[in-house]
């Protein structure tokens, strides 16, 4: 319940010289003056409440008057959070979710009747969730991305209610694209258009997070707005029957890179490959696919110019051990080997999202191993699928 606060209007009235019969003045000889109503501002949730529910509407209504202004902040130093004023002016609706373990203030400013104007103030406390859901976004916010990448949120808890999260998730595209979420587990979901991405595209994500009830305790504390551009179309495909990678820009045709796979114990495997780190050095360690040290089959071994395109550990990198193999024979324990020259340049060359297709090997790729969600065909991704929003 809003406690309302009484605003005076600085107003001034008087009386008539005349009196009437009853009271020494006249009657009729002067209309009476009014005095306009001092005007009142009422707050939801209540001046000095703690413990506030984070689903709790904050608003503000006044009374004989009208509100010219709100102010609704987290703190000091704070940037204003938004809200909506209706038509009449009578009443004000924040718009921003509520955050946990938060002082919030308001300033309202009422214009009364009489022209007055009038400020008045509240502050609030809002609960400490037992449990908190936040979300990490891949793109980062600002970036710039291959065709291949889609949006991934990785969720801090995990949510059997699915339809819940995605309700609160908005994806607006420049031009509009058609795609639509799937999860990959309670606590991870990706967003893609039913192609490549078109080159130049701005994507837009909103997670409205803050403020939900989650149920069991579960409360969603923090709301992300991710933007990102889609760069040039870098699509690599990589035939394992030429022992060639053919890399183009927006179809062009880059260059022709001689590579060598694995060999059969360890094939490299087929299916879309989505770029997702560099490292211009790294060691690789046989033991973190099975085979372990001390094995004839045992290395670590430190690689340089390491583009990741697979979870399991798949890079595009140079080994110059295995030059005299590369366009012709397999013989890695799964990466693509390509020359010293050759793998800096496709290092310096990539980006993140950038797509690397590879074809003809004897093992396909699991849509869960990095980004592998083009892997999944359109009709089982989303079978009702619809365009978003234009930015």
């Amino acid at each position: 319940m809003g406690v309302a606060v009484v605003l005076v209007a600085g107003c001034s009235g008087g009386r008539g010289g005349g009196q009437s019969a009853a009271g020494g003045r006249p009657a009729g000889s002067e209309a009476e003056q009014v005095r306009p109503a001092a005007p009142s501002v009422s707050f939801t949730p209540q001046p000095g409440q703690s413990g506030v529910a984070l689903d709790t509407p904050v608003q503000v209504v006044a009374s004989s008057g009208r509100l010219t202004s709100v102010t609704f902040t987290a703190g000091q130093g704070k940037p204003p959070l938004p809200g909506q004023l209706d038509q009449s002016g009578a009443r004000w609706l924040a718009t921003a979710g509520l955050t946990p373990s938060t002082t919030y203030q308001l300033t309202a400013r009422v214009t009364g009747a009489g022209g007055s104007t009038t400020e008045a103030s509240s502050s609030f406390t809002t609960a400490a969730p037992s449990q908190k859901l936040a979300a990490r976004v891949s793109p980062l916010n600002g970036s710039t991305v291959g065709v291949g990448h889609p949006i991934a949120v990785y969720l801090t808890k995990p949510i059997a209610d699915h339809a819940a999260v995605e309700r609160l998730l908005t994806v607006t595209t420049s031009p509009a694209v058609a795609g639509s979420w799937r999860w990959f587990s309670d606590s991870e979901l990706h967003w893609r258009p039913q192609q490549y991405w078109q080159p130049g595209t701005k994507v837009t994500l909103d997670a409205a997070l803050a403020g939900v009830d989650f149920g069991g305790g579960t409360w969603g504390t923090e709301s992300r707005n991710v933007s990102f551009t889609i760069g040039d179309a870098h699509i690599s495909v990589i035939d394992d029957a030429t022992h060639q990678m053919t890399v183009t820009t927006n179809g062009k045709l880059e260059r022709t890179i001689p590579v060598s796979l694995g060999r059969e114990k360890y094939p490299t495997k087929s299916g879309v490959h989505v770029v997702m780190d560099k490292e211009r050095t790294t060691v690789m360690d046989s033991a973190s696919f099975g085979v372990p040290a001390g094995s004839s089959e045992s290395y670590r071994t430190t690689v340089h110019w390491a583009t990741r395109i697979s979870n399991s550990g798949e890079f595009v990198h140079a080994a110059p051990w295995s030059v005299g193999d590369q366009g012709r024979r397999n013989v890695s324990h799964g990466c693509v080997n390509v020359s010293v020259a050759n793998a800096t340049w496709f290092f310096n060359y990539s980006r993140l999202g950038d797509v690397v297709e590879i074809k003809g090997t004897p093992v396909q790729i699991a849509p869960t191993n990095g980004f592998g969600d083009w892997n999944i065909p359109w009709t089982e991704w989303s079978p009702t699928a619809t365009a978003p929003a234009p930015a």
